[in-house]
């Protein structure tokens, strides 16, 4: 169930509640608001509860950067790019093609970039479009890291994730979220790394930590900060 709780302080905050959750979470919303996840029957003011006695956290949450798009913008991915041209031919219409590593996606040139729906519009294209690019390049990159290091997974499958950008199955299937076509090298090399690494530890124990640090050539901690960092440059 999904809703709305207004707060004198943070304004409009999102909700989500879950069947099973026994605590509540703060995150953000893709709009730039708070966005609240609580388990299925709280009442409105425990929710409000919640909020007065996290209040000093939220406020030193690091707030998501706001995504953007304009005309001439081009979008660094892995092994390929993304350019933004503006059309004159199709309004409401977003053109798009291939012309080598580069994808040209058009827009009318009097489309408004800053409109919410717009930006929407763009990122799903753009997602689509890396959802094929990963199964070209990424995969056969992870596939490439797993035999530098011997190891031999079951397989690579493509995810649709943000905030889940990889994961190892019990059958040793690892999964790769499209959305590492966003990052730099170095980072979809740790997140591969890491998910190797439950190959050996299904966990993260101290010993799953030294040995993804193995892997990421000592520079676990480093990879992960930046990634902390790192802001998509589409919408979730």
């Amino acid at each position: 169930m999904k809703g709305y709780l207004e707060d004198k302080e943070f304004g409009k905050i999102h909700v989500e509640l879950r069947r099973g959750m026994t605590s509540v979470r703060f995150t953000f919303h893709a709009d730039g608001n708070l966005l609240m996840r609580a388990p299925l029957g709280i009442s409105v003011a425990e929710m409000q509860r919640m909020v007065d006695i996290h209040r000093e956290q939220l406020r030193r949450l690091p707030h998501p950067q706001s995504v953007s798009f304009r005309f001439g913008q081009t979008i660094e991915c892995f092994k390929c790019q993304v350019v933004i041209e503006s059309q004159n031919r199709m309004p409401g219409y977003i053109l798009n093609h291939w012309e080598g590593d580069t994808l040209h996606l058009q827009i009318h040139q009097n489309a408004d970039l800053e409109d919410d729906g717009i930006k929407r519009t763009i990122s799903s294209v753009i997602g689509r479009a890396m959802d094929v690019q990963a199964h070209a390049l990424l995969l056969p990159f992870a596939q490439q890291i797993a035999d530098e290091l011997g190891l031999r997974p079951a397989g690579f499958e493509v995810g649709r994730g943000m905030r889940k950008l990889g994961h190892c199955t019990a059958k040793r299937i690892i999964q790769l979220s499209r959305n590492l076509m966003f990052l730099p090298e170095a980072l979809v090399r740790y997140i591969i790394c890491h998910e190797l690494a439950h190959l050996t530890h299904m966990n993260h124990s101290p010993q799953f930590h030294a040995l993804c640090n193995q892997y990421c050539g000592g520079k676990e901690k480093e990879l992960e900060r930046q990634l902390r960092q790192f802001r998509f440059p589409i919408l979730k």
